[in-house]
């Protein structure tokens, strides 16, 4: 049972990273689903795929935390998230599980991870001897992206 500082977390893999995603930002985990390159995305951006009806935009979490293009993971899966301009899919190499993870365990990230990794990664914790980075969901596509997103092609995305 976690802690009442604790929360709970999903863990997942994007290349060398091992992050944890707040369970309360996750709606699923799937296999693959097809996408659809969008020409002006930024390099992390893998395009668009629809998700239960709804286009959401693919973000390859492995090249936006380490700065390189976006290629498909290889027996990879999709983590679909709640983030507040709708849903958001990410595309990780492993979903390693569920953890809880105590508050104080979880440090700020010095300023020279923080610029390697864009910004993306929010905290810093250990589990079982490794270095975990805590991302926030909501800050993994920025609003202008989203926005150029959303209007591709003339159609708005829900």
């Amino acid at each position: 049972m976690p802690g009442t500082g604790s929360r709970r977390f999903l863990l997942v893999r994007a290349r060398s990273w091992m992050c944890a995603l707040p369970l309360d930002e996750v709606e699923e985990t799937m296999r693959p689903l097809p996408v659809t390159p969008v020409a002006s995305a930024p390099a992390f951006v893998r395009g668009v795929s629809l998700v239960r009806g709804t286009s959401a935009p693919v973000v390859s979490l492995g090249a936006l935390l380490s700065g390189g293009a976006a290629e498909p993971c290889m027996g990879g899966r999709f983590v679909s998230l709640r983030v507040p301009e709708g849903r958001l899919v990410i595309e990780v190499d492993e979903v390693r599980g569920l953890s809880s993870l105590e508050a104080d365990s979880l440090e700020a990230v010095p300023s020279l991870l923080r610029e390697t990794a864009q910004g993306h990664v929010q905290r810093l914790g250990a589990l079982d001897g490794h270095l975990l980075a805590v991302l926030g969901s909501s800050h993994l596509l920025p609003r202008e992206v989203w926005d150029r997103l959303t209007r591709s092609e003339g159609k708005e995305l829900s």
